[in-house]
């Protein structure tokens, strides 16, 4: 199949000029607005009023502290100081997923998975530990069917796989199977993992653990990759950032090519540093520029519909972006940070490696003047 390009209804010169506006709603015709979000009675949307917004920003996670409240000066003088507790904190987070109220975030800064319950509202850590103490774990899946964890860890050449609790139960990558294994996603009875070192996506048999077959070899041609940093798999395709290539490239999932979009560049539809990567149900494709520090969407034909966010040490920034992940069933817990204007389908979750905000949440909805 021959190379698919992003269009783009408007030419854009520079990424922090402008955003794009297409069919995908973002306002009235071919206009020209601030990427950087207007806070507006404390709510910050993207694309900024009077654009019509599609995404909101929520709140920030970074630190057992981000669940804390403080007391007024009464209560302080009611109840007294309380013992400070010890903060539990991330320090470079990396992948991340959600279920059941529980977002899991790799932290390849302190080695272990940390799990933020918003339910019970603590942070905790999976990983620490016993065989399944982890070394660099980069991306994590939840399989929500089986409820279990599956970690790529790019220093133990290994795939964990562990119970919702915390507990191994099982180990891929032996015998040179995995080079540097850094993204993992499942389908059926297969994983599919991306090797960064062998510039490929493994294919292996869930049980067993055996290869089955793999998808891709290192080159620059259509099919072939460098340096693929993360994977998805939506809508019975395989998705690859495929980082070194500066593009992205669609699989089915036997391995024979479909697409690519994307080619070097520093203005909108094109990539420097591309990394996470996730699709939602509708088709529309979410790509992490780690560069320069935007999420780029882009529809099932591969059109760039938006970009968005800015790095900096604003509550909403984003700094060395790496991971993200679309999630349609835990906007219950949001609630309170959304706009009584705007209607939430599913969420976006962005993390960072450095600056003071790692895990930011947004809501992709409407507005309701």
């Amino acid at each position: 199949m021959t190379k698919i390009k992003a269009k783009a209804i408007l030419v854009v010169i520079g990424w922090g000029l402008t955003i794009l506006c297409t069919s995908f709603g973002c306002g009235g015709g071919n206009q020209q607005v601030s990427t950087e979000p207007k806070d507006t009675h404390d709510y910050i949307f993207y694309p900024p009023l009077p654009n019509q917004p599609r995404y909101q920003y929520l709140t920030t996670f970074s630190s057992s502290r981000d669940f804390e409240k403080k007391k007024s000066k009464f209560l302080k003088f009611i109840v007294g100081k309380e013992e400070k507790k010890a903060r539990q904190q991330i320090r470079k987070a990396y992948g991340v997923d959600i279920y059941d109220g529980v977002i899991y975030v790799c932290d390849i800064g302190a080695s272990v998975v940390v799990t933020i319950n918003l339910k019970t509202r603590k942070f905790g850590y999976l990983g620490e530990k016993g065989s399944g103490k982890l070394q660099k774990p980069v991306n994590v899946f939840i399989d929500e069917k089986e409820k279990l964890l599956y970690v790529a860890d790019v220093n133990r050449k290994q795939v964990i796989c562990y119970t919702l609790e915390g507990k191994a139960v099982q180990f891929y990558g032996t015998r040179g199977q995995f080079s540097k294994p850094v993204d993992v996603d499942l389908y059926g009875d297969k994983l599919f993992v991306c090797d960064v070192g062998k510039h490929q996506v493994v294919v292996i048999d869930k049980k067993e653990g055996k290869t089955l077959y793999t998808i891709g070899k290192p080159g620059s041609k259509e099919g072939e990759l460098f340096h693929p940093t993360n994977i998805v798999i939506r809508h019975d395709h395989l998705y690859v950032s495929d980082t070194t290539n500066f593009r992205v490239q669609v699989f089915d999932l036997d391995g024979k090519f479909q697409a690519t979009f994307g080619r070097i560049g520093k203005t909108p539809g094109t990539f420097a540093r591309n990394k996470g990567i996730d699709v939602d149900k509708e088709g529309r494709i979410y790509v992490v520029e780690a560069k320069y520090d935007k999420v780029q969407v882009f529809d099932r034909d591969f059109q760039l519909l938006l970009f968005m966010f800015e790095p900096g040490n604003e509550r909403h920034n984003i700094n060395l972006a790496a991971g993200i992940a679309v999630d349609y069933d835990n906007v219950k817990y949001f609630k309170e940070y959304l706009s009584p204007n705007f209607n939430a389908e599913y969420l976006l979750f962005v993390t960072s490696n450095f600056g003071f905000n790692k895990v930011n949440v947004y809501a992709f909805g409407s507005y309701n003047n």
